[in-house]
């Protein structure tokens, strides 16, 4: 009886140590992937956070510091990635469903569906934002321009409460909107200095979902990347602790799926931080799904300090949790792997190749 025990514990074990998703897509670890995994992500080091913004005096900004900052350090695994992130996007594109998974207690072994979103659904406890502060919503400077704002059902305005208005989930050429919590930011919950309408991101370990497409058009170059949260409660294009370009003083930004000529059919990713860049390069990448409906996850894991992107053929959006083995299972698929200590490309693509205008 004890051998039977025995045998299955261990056929149990081994069940659990082979667990595999049914939806990732063919593996594909160069060219056209399946999917990428950074690793050895986090580490010590130092970058320049936004304390003050002075907003001058209109017509013109004539305050050489008018954008103050300090140095601040950050360690461990997945710093500064385990810093509050929002996530980012750029039309043309369409969304359908976006899903936020994380940890629920310490020992991380059940992750809880925090924030969600489907085509014209009130959200749960996920804002959308945009760069158009000063009007319906959020604040303008001389110096500092234009805050964050709450975003229009199309997107394409500000408004003057979060989720006013319903989103059909088509995003314009050109245009872009982030997504926050639906928690206001105060000085306890928030790092750095933010103004206007500023919300908390999502800290530590998380998880994102999304189902999307990005169709073609001559004139923009459609993108998923995240960003320190401070970034954009500060000015995005403007003072923030991300700067341009790559260096050892920046917060975080990930391009996840980035085009970089108009109507590639090609998506890269890119990586900075403190550390340097690093990412695909230009003969690996994602295919960018013009029409249809592809699903992209990426997964920030403090555990494992990596953070790991993949293609899926689906999802199932009403899974309320998912279990750490699950996330385990999916962090150890076939995937591309850049080593984040030892493969730091330089130089590193100009931040200023998405700068809107």
């Amino acid at each position: 009886m004890l051998a039977s025990l025995a045998l299955t514990l261990t056929s149990l074990a081994v069940a659990h140590a082979q667990l595999t998703p049914n939806n990732l897509v063919a593996a594909s670890t160069s060219g056209t992937l399946s999917g990428l995994k950074y690793t050895s992500v986090g580490g010590t080091g130092s970058y320049y956070q936004v304390t003050n913004m002075l907003p001058g005096v209109f017509p013109s900004c004539t305050i050489a510091d008018s954008c103050q900052k300090t140095l601040v350090t950050t360690s461990g695994p997945l710093a500064p990635f385990d810093n509050q992130l929002t996530f980012n996007f750029r039309g043309p594109m369409n969304l359908f469903n976006i899903a936020v998974y994380q940890p629920t207690n310490t020992t991380g072994s059940t992750w809880k569906k925090i924030s969600s979103w489907a085509q014209n659904e009130t959200p749960d406890n996920m804002v959308f934002m945009n760069n158009m502060g000063g009007g319906a919503s959020g604040e303008w400077s001389i110096c500092g321009g234009s805050s964050q704002s709450y975003a229009s059902g199309d997107w394409t305005a500000a408004v003057a409460s979060p989720n006013a208005e319903l989103y059909p989930g088509n995003l314009a050429s050109g245009k872009e909107i982030n997504i926050m919590t639906a928690t206001p930011c105060t000085a306890d919950t928030c790092e750095g200095f933010f103004r206007g309408t500023a919300n908390e991101g999502w800290a530590g370990s998380k998880m994102i979902v999304i189902d999307y497409n990005m169709p073609e058009d001559p004139s923009a170059l459609p993108a998923i990347w995240t960003l320190d949260a401070q970034v954009v409660r500060s000015a995005q294009y403007g003072c923030n602790c991300r700067g341009e370009g790559s260096g050892s003083t920046i917060c975080a930004e990930m391009d996840i799926a980035e085009t970089l000529t108009p109507n590639s059919p090609n998506a890269f990713s890119e990586i900075y931080s403190f550390k340097g860049a690093t990412g695909t390069g230009d003969n690996n990448f994602f295919p960018r799904p013009t029409g249809g409906r592809a699903t992209l996850t990426a997964i920030y894991d403090v555990k494992t300090d990596t953070i790991t992107a993949l293609r899926l053929t689906s999802f199932d959006y009403t899974q309320t949790q998912l279990t750490r083995s699950m996330i385990d299972a999916y962090i150890n698929s076939p995937a591309m792997v850049i080593p984040f200590g030892t493969s730091k490309r330089s130089p590193a693509r100009s931040f200023n190749h998405r700068r809107h205008h």
